[in-house]
């Protein structure tokens, strides 16, 4: 019968509790500081900036787990293209009399 090893104690899946528990404590803290952020963030952003806010907000979350050691931040999603402007027509409108006296002009004082 073959001797089947028992793990030592104070190890939690073969990682010793001290490593697991520092582990831990990072992904916490970089919870805390996403968490943070995007609340600063979404507070002080307008309803109609929002979908940007958004966007951006992932990209500094992607940037964010590349320092995770199985973290690879994959391409960014790409920035959407603002919609063309509409045209709005051009009214020119046109007096009889100028506008603007001529300077030698000083009768109509």
């Amino acid at each position: 019968m073959p001797h089947q090893s028992v793990p030592a104690l104070g190890a939690a899946f073969g990682v010793p509790v001290w490593l697991a528990a520092l582990a831990a404590l990072v992904l916490l803290a970089i919870l805390a500081l996403v968490a943070g952020l995007a609340r600063s963030v979404l507070r002080r952003t307008d309803q109609a900036n929002l979908p940007e806010v958004l966007l951006g907000l992932s990209h500094v979350v992607s940037s964010l787990c590349g320092l995770l050691p199985w973290g690879r931040p994959y391409s960014a999603p790409a920035l959407s293209t603002p919609p063309e402007p509409t045209l709005m027509p051009t009214v020119v409108l046109l007096r009889a009399e100028p506008a603007v006296r001529p300077v030698g002009n000083r009768s109509a004082q």
